[in-house]
């Protein structure tokens, strides 16, 4: 585990994204190498020489999930059948979150 992923790891990010094996591997890899853009924009620098931790590959993975979902989305930016929708966002909170984790309040 020394960098981001691609589609060469498809057992790590099967483990993230269970239902990954319905897309291409072709198509995998783009969203993955996308996924790794934006999370390494948004997230805090990792300097030069550095591990990518496990929370950074955990992100960049529910991210490019996120992005697969954004294709397959309407123009009002839902996925599903009218009614049961769910609406697709750029970056969810839950990969900022493991990107930025929030700290706690200091304790006296």
């Amino acid at each position: 585990m020394n960098g981001w992923l691609d589609a060469g790891n498809i057992t790590e990010v099967r483990g993230y994204w269970p239902g990954v094996d319905e897309v291409d591997l072709d198509e995998l890899a783009l969203l993955l190498a996308s996924a790794q853009v934006q999370c390494a924009a948004f997230a805090p620098d990792l300097g030069d020489d550095v591990t990518v931790p496990a929370n950074y590959r955990h992100a960049q993975v529910l991210q490019a999930r996120a992005l697969y979902r954004a294709g397959m989305a309407g123009s009002n930016d839902q996925i599903g059948l009218d009614g049961q929708s769910v609406t697709v966002f750029p970056m969810d909170w839950t990969v900022k979150l493991l990107l930025r984790p929030k700290r706690g309040p200091w304790v006296k």
